[in-house]
């Protein structure tokens, strides 16, 4: 049977929008709980598929893989407890390993990292270290045709087109690579993640397990190509 979301998933998360305080969410613990329960689910199937296509993620699981929906409020102006999104990350390095290739897929009604939409997924990789980050433009610069490639795959380019997600875009060409290099702009991106976002109707659908996966797997090649620039 086809993993699904529970079905009160995006109401909960929507009333959760509204009522974002202890007293509501402890009121409704049990949808929160039943909803996790199905989510948790959904990731392991992922995971179980993704394998076949990506090893590094060998080990994997939901529970290591699927994000709290406790708010770390202590450094943070905005003091509402609980976040209005839930989200998996698979990582290729370890349980929710940021700053290294993974994919990603997350739902809800809060525009989480700047993701805009109702359900947001990818992969690539996000909020390097500065030293992952020059290998990844020196990859880039020596490997430019492979590179290339990876992105001009059809289904790469049909999820997700020619551009970057990333929080920060550089205005100038990093220092050391040639300001007057033809791919130049490819070295100015903070953040190489793939990003979709998957059509609303297809939440309460069967299809949608066979949807994440499939955009997913459009972005192996460039997973591997960032895997290889951590490696090395």
């Amino acid at each position: 049977m086809t993993p699904t979301l529970h079905p009160d998933t995006l109401p909960f998360l929507q009333e959760l929008t509204m009522n974002n305080n202890r007293p509501w969410f402890n009121d409704h613990k049990d949808r929160w709980l039943a909803i996790k329960a199905d989510f948790e689910v959904f990731t392991q199937a992922l995971i179980d598929e993704m394998v076949r296509y990506d090893d590094t993620l060998v080990g994997l699981t939901a529970k290591n893989s699927v994000y709290r929906i406790y708010r770390d409020t202590r450094f943070s102006a905005d003091k509402t407890p609980y976040k209005t999104h839930i989200a998996c990350f698979l990582s290729s390095w370890g349980p929710k390993n940021s700053g290294v290739p993974g994919y990603y897929f997350q739902l809800g009604t809060e525009e989480a990292y700047g993701l805009k939409g109702t359900c947001n997924l990818g992969g690539g990789i996000f909020m390097p270290s500065p030293e992952a980050l020059n290998a990844i433009r020196q990859e880039i610069f020596y490997c430019t045709d492979e590179f290339l490639a990876i992105m001009n795959e059809p289904s790469y380019k049909k999820h997700f087109g020619s551009e970057f997600f990333t929080m920060k875009k550089l205005q100038r060409v990093p220092k050391g690579y040639p300001a007057d290099w033809e791919y130049a702009d490819l070295l100015k991106y903070k953040d190489y993640c793939t990003s979709y976002t998957m059509p609303e109707k297809l939440l309460a659908s069967e299809k949608l397990f066979d949807e994440v996966l499939k955009v997913w797997r459009a972005s192996v090649p460039l997973n591997r190509f960032l895997q290889r620039c951590q490696l090395d």
